[in-house]
């Protein structure tokens, strides 16, 4: 059990277990309003990059360079198609990038998006949404997030062994 589990100090056992919290917070709130609250994900962000710095489980540039990542390629999606992305699933995915890093941050997009896919595809199946209806992304994200918090690294040695070298 110890081998799934990422190395460092133990506060940071506690950080993730607050991590955990606001990602279902946010995801909740997310699917109830149609947003992610800035009033959240600001604090969330600059508590993340200080806490890249003090981690003892990684290089500070790889939580970085992960978050600057992920908000750069939300925002590219939302960018090449418009309305595709909201700015809070951009500012959330910076966070996940940031918590992450790197390459872990590979398997937290992966799952969110598989997620996301397979949510949307059966609620429109069932004929709960539209195809053309939006679909709230922070909870496939936190889905995504939670996945790479607590198995990236296997996950990446397992489909993507040559992100790791």
């Amino acid at each position: 059990m110890d081998e799934l589990l990422p190395t460092g100090p133990a506060w940071l056992g506690w950080i993730g277990v607050g991590y955990a919290a606001f990602l279902i917070a946010i995801a909740i709130y997310d699917v109830r309003r149609r947003r992610v609250p800035n009033v959240a994900i600001y604090p969330a962000i600059a508590a993340a990059t200080g806490l890249a710095f003090v981690r003892g489980d990684g290089e500070w540039w790889s939580f970085v360079l992960a978050g600057l990542g992920a908000g750069v390629f939300f925002a590219a999606l939302a960018w090449i198609h418009p309305g595709s992305m909201g700015g809070g699933d951009i500012k959330l995915a910076a966070l996940v990038g940031l918590m992450a890093g790197w390459p872990d941050v590979v398997v937290a997009i992966f799952v969110a998006f598989a997620v996301g896919a397979t949510v949307g595809v059966l609620l429109v199946a069932l004929g709960r949404l539209g195809r053309r209806d939006p679909l709230p992304f922070a909870p496939a994200l936190a889905v995504g997030a939670l996945t790479a918090a607590v198995a990236g690294h296997q996950v990446v040695a397992t489909l993507w062994p040559g992100l790791t070298t």
